[in-house]
């Protein structure tokens, strides 16, 4: 794992002893601290040409350098340095017009008293937060300012004739533009409206093409523009909505008419489209997604993304053949463009799944959309394309479905969300919650979500996992539930949905800071908590350098906490759990698996994600005290896992009498409402000097 971050300090006081104390304070409270004392002002100037630093320590009273001649040496080398004045009285304190923004004066005068030494504390890390806040933007402002420059060189050098418009009347246009208007340079055309440069006839048909800018499948324009010597050119014109500055803009496109246009413009569209289906191609599809995102991110209008698959696609082919198949996927494909509305834009994302953007969708209509797409996939397989599928090889409909909202990273990430929720929805049977129920229809749970984070109506509870043989871990899992005035609403009626919005991982960052300062706050080497991560957090690039930050700050060690994710999760996005579970192992983080045998791979992906414990899913677990297959099944996944290293969880065990069964069958430890039911406490008495035998049921 990566070290703490090194925070460097300069402290000015007369006694080294002051210094010595203050650094004491700030390492056992979590900072990696380089500080040097300050002799005086011309070593301090020295001293900060030399490196960057973080913050500033004063003592009041001191002989080394005045508080007057501190601010005058900062202001003069315009340094943004945090400046912390320890000992002052309110009375000895500068008047505050003549206190520079980064000065400020902590009240904190003796190191020695508990409540003084917190207050410095949370101080020093809120000045540190807001100093890095504060970096970050100028970082972030400077590359913007260069990708905006290499913007405008590429621009300016581009041989395509290109404008941005808004309202009508050119924001910019490049010298290409200019000239093929017949313009000396680009200034000229700023006083001028796009339609004056337009032949009367054409400017009603040109108004309608601007308008339809949104439609970036739209064939180009042509038109007859009029140029500065009053001479008239035929031109061909695209434009597509953007930002430019910092107006919402028109983009376009204007060439010379010439070669055959319309040909033209079907080879563009041709090389969009997949050949078997005739639908969007996958690299056309991820495009138009990404112009989705931008489209919520800057004109706040949300779409979803619907995802179907054929299931068994793969043995259709085997059996049947290339030519089989894809006659079966045009004929889906035909299906699917028949049963959407005009607006919506299908796609092939994969060899057997299809997908449709949908702009302008509402939850309650992008559901029932799904549904009846699914229904008719379906029937057409059972009926029409029937007699060309070979016994053995049957074909199943899944569909699952996304929000694409300002929340969404990427395109890719938008396919892994409704990848997800196709797999939940397939292998849990959920069923759509379009109907209103005990807390309202999908949109006003969502609300409720937005609204809990803001009224803080998470709640945490904990339940013990114990261990059969002899542990001393203590080990607790982390569950979170929604407080609803008098009642709490469980994680299914809310978890998924928030993973469809992009949701998720802000409720586990929620659920991890908290839980880690629980892990601060008891400082038992033995306490453990298992944290549950969702679809959100897996697929994020953020979430793991963010909760290495995290543990860096509070100082626990990585095993303290064991990060859990769902069998369903690598089902849904096999390559991107690699990846994460490497990660994982990078910062010695464990890893666990829940759900385990949920699917009929379950351990097609287990030697990929480096998988510490494994917790069974509750299928393995019925009827293991009267059916023998039963029992012997269990035998031999338990046997199998700790062949591959693994450790075994038995969950969700609601009688005592089976403890003795999972005892014999080598499971490691148990979980369930017989020992602890879940509760906001972590008070559970772990047997920590016997073991469980048989005998001890007798």
């Amino acid at each position: 794992m990566d070290q703490t971050p090194t925070i460097n300090v300069l402290i000015v006081a007369d006694l080294l002893t002051d210094g010595e104390r203050l650094v004491t304070l700030l390492r056992k409270s979590g900072f990696s601290v380089h500080a040097e004392a300050v002799r005086d002002e011309d070593f301090l100037r020295g001293r900060l040409l030399l490196k960057t630093w973080d913050l500033l320590f004063m003592y009041a009273g001191n002989l080394r350098l005045s508080f007057d001649r501190l601010q005058v040496a900062l202001q003069e080398m315009e340094l943004d340095l945090p400046c912390i004045g320890l000992g002052f009285e309110p009375a000895t304190q500068p008047p505050l017009e003549t206190i520079a923004d980064n000065v400020f004066f902590s009240g904190v005068s003796d190191l020695e008293d508990a409540q003084q030494c917190a207050l410095l504390t949370r101080q020093v890390r809120h000045e540190l937060k807001a100093l890095q806040g504060r970096r970050e933007l100028r970082r972030s402002t400077a590359a913007l300012k260069d990708l905006q420059q290499r913007y405008q060189l590429l621009l300016e050098s581009s041989a395509e004739a290109i404008g941005y418009l808004h309202d009508g009347v050119h924001l910019y246009a490049n010298p290409a533009y200019a000239a093929l208007f017949g313009y000396a340079d680009a200034e000229a055309l700023h006083s001028v409206a796009f339609l004056d440069l337009v032949q009367e006839q054409d400017v009603a048909a040109v108004q309608q093409f601007l308008r339809a800018a949104r439609q970036s499948t739209a064939a180009p324009c042509v038109f007859h523009a009029l140029t500065a010597d009053d001479t008239v050119t035929r031109l061909s014109m695209e434009c597509a909505l953007v930002t430019f500055g910092d107006e919402r803009s028109i983009q376009i496109i204007v060439r010379p008419l010439t070669g055959n246009l319309d040909q033209q413009h079907r080879a563009r569209a041709l090389q969009g489209q997949d050949l078997v289906t005739d639908l969007l191609n996958r690299s056309s599809l991820i495009g138009h997604i990404e112009q989705a995102i931008a489209t919520a991110i800057y004109d706040h209008q949300h779409s979803a993304l619907l995802l179907l698959r054929l299931n068994g696609f793969e043995d259709f082919v085997t059996l049947a053949g290339r030519s089989a198949s894809n006659l079966l996927l045009a004929d889906a494909a035909r299906i699917l463009r028949q049963a959407i509305p005009a607006q919506a834009m299908p796609g092939r994302s994969a060899e057997n799944e299809f997908a449709v953007l949908l702009p302008v969708a509402r939850g309650a209509d992008s559901e029932r959309l799904l549904s009846t797409l699914r229904q008719a996939l379906q029937e057409k397989v059972h009926e029409e394309l029937q007699g060309r599928q070979p016994a053995g090889a049957p074909i199943t409909v899944a569909a699952g479905s996304a929000v694409v909202n300002d929340l969404a990273p990427t395109a890719e990430a938008i396919l892994e969300r409704a990848r997800h929720n196709l797999t939940v929805r397939e292998t849990a049977k959920l069923s759509s919650h379009t109907a209103p129920d005990a807390y309202g229809t999908p949109g006003q749970m969502y609300e409720r979500l937005e609204q809990a984070f803001v009224n803080e109506d998470f709640v945490l509870v904990f339940q013990p996992v114990v261990s059969l043989k002899e542990d001393r871990v203590e080990r607790y899992e982390v569950r979170i539930r929604l407080r609803d005035k008098d009642q709490l609403i469980y994680p299914p009626r809310f978890l998924e949905l928030a993973n469809q919005h992009g949701l998720g991982e802000k409720i586990d960052r929620w659920v991890t800071e908290r839980s880690l300062q629980l892990l601060q706050e008891r400082d038992d080497p033995n306490l453990q908590l298992t944290i549950n991560l969702t679809q959100n957090s897996i697929g994020s690039a953020d979430f793991l350098p963010w909760l290495t930050q995290q543990l860096s700050a509070t100082r626990l060690s990585a095993n303290r906490i064991v990060l859990q994710i769902s069998e369903l999760d690598i089902i849904s996005a096999p390559e991107r759990l690699t990846q994460f579970s490497h990660q994982l192992q990078e910062l010695q983080i464990p890893l666990s698996v829940t759900h385990f045998g949920c699917t009929l791979s379950s351990f097609k992906y287990l030697p990929k994600t480096g998988v510490n414990f494994v917790k069974l899913d509750k299928s393995l677990l019925d009827n293991i005290g009267t059916d023998p297959a039963q029992r012997e099944k269990l035998n031999t996944t338990v046997n199998s896992l700790h062949a591959r290293g693994m450790l075994v969880i038995a969950p969700m065990i609601d009688h005592i009498d089976v403890l003795p069964l999972l005892w014999q069958a080598d499971v490691n430890f148990v979980q369930g409402n017989c020992l602890q039911e879940p509760s906001d406490k972590m008070d559970f008495s772990f047997v920590q000097d016997e073991e469980i035998t048989l005998d001890s049921f007798y």
